[in-house]
């Protein structure tokens, strides 16, 4: 199945290897998801270019 349409996540052939599990009251997650949802964005993989972009910018401030 070749969805042309993908929203992101990882590239193709790369396989997930490990995951990091949070705890969060109910009435956050669901309004968490809610708001994913109204953005038509999926909360693992907002979260995971958050992850991404936070170690770019602790590794860019090491530099200065």
């Amino acid at each position: 199945m070749n969805n042309k349409n993908s929203l992101g996540g990882r590239p193709p052939g790369r396989k997930k290897t490990a995951k990091i599990e949070i705890v969060i009251e109910p009435e956050v997650k669901s309004e968490f998801m809610n708001l994913m949802r109204k953005e038509g964005k999926m909360a693992s993989i907002e979260i995971g270019t958050w992850i991404k972009d936070y170690i770019k910018e602790m590794k860019g401030s090491e530099t200065k």
